[in-house]
């Protein structure tokens, strides 16, 4: 029998292409939407987690998986450190400048 922990875990990263802010989902999926993602107690399925997102990582879909502490409050998962709400919360850059980079990619290309 797994130990259980008394912090509630999830697993986030960065996607590669775009940067964006990812957390695993049930399904194994990455998800931008920090609710959907798959979260746990046990270390053993938090280790489980890990290594699934290290093989995402191999395949060059993420970067920089980690396990985050988030609480959950009338069923909404929520980041508990201030970093992690910052990145919750989205780009801290405006979208219209992110789309100018990824126009100037393309033209490059």
């Amino acid at each position: 029998m797994s130990k259980k922990t008394d912090s509630l875990k999830i697993v986030t990263a960065n996607r590669l292409r775009e940067g964006d802010v990812v957390y695993l989902t049930d399904s194994g999926k990455w998800s931008i939407h920090l609710n959907e993602s798959r979260a746990s107690r046990d270390p053993a399925a938090i280790d489980a987690m890990l290594a699934e997102a290290a093989a995402d990582v191999a395949a060059r879909r993420i970067v920089a998986p980690y396990a985050m502490e988030v609480s959950e409050v009338d069923g909404i998962l929520q980041p508990l450190s201030a970093r992690e709400i910052i990145r919750a919360a989205g780009p801290t850059v405006r979208a219209d400048y992110r789309q100018q980079e990824n126009d100037a990619r393309s033209r490059a290309a």
